[in-house]
């Protein structure tokens, strides 16, 4: 019985193999420069699904030096969106207890939450919010990041 077993098991995961292709990395939608040295911030996805818009990003350090970085989602110098057709800014969504719906939240300076973390050399730091989506007829949206330039005419995939 174990012999069987243990000549199905290979089958199984080959079967699995040929089924279930791996996945490729997605090529990022924008990328910026930013004020933090060797640091970029790459947009991964942008996609509305009915009145919510959720914004995927990386901060990503190519440098040979661990660097801090910080994205504020409420308080003071936080991340948003503009809409540039209607000049309508939009934050990131908060909850009933006031926190925002976004990537785990630290507390820094001037009462912003937000993300405050050192990120390795060549390593990379996923971060994802959560903003009221814009009418549907709008297809892009500009970011507004900390320390990054305005990273305009982002396209918005539609779930």
């Amino acid at each position: 019985m174990m012999k069987v077993a243990l000549r199905v098991f290979p089958l199984a995961v080959f079967a699995t193999a040929l089924l279930c292709p791996a996945v490729e990395a997605a090529e990022p939608v924008a990328t910026a420069e930013t004020n933090w040295e060797d640091v970029t911030v790459d947009v991964m996805t942008v996609s509305r699904k009915g009145n919510v818009l959720t914004v995927k990003f990386a901060a990503v350090n190519n440098g040979a030096e661990k660097q801090q970085i910080a994205f504020g989602f409420k308080g003071n110098d936080v991340c948003y969106a503009v809409d540039e057709e209607s000049g309508t800014k939009y934050y990131v969504l908060t909850d009933e207890e006031g926190n925002p719906v976004a990537s785990a939240k630290d507390w820094m300076p001037n009462s912003t939450a937000g993300i405050n973390r050192e990120i390795e050399p060549g390593k990379s730091l996923r971060v994802w919010m959560k903003l009221p989506a814009p009418p549907p007829e709008i297809s892009t949206i500009s970011l507004f990041l900390n320390e990054t330039d305005p990273i305009e005419d982002v396209p918005i995939t539609d779930k």
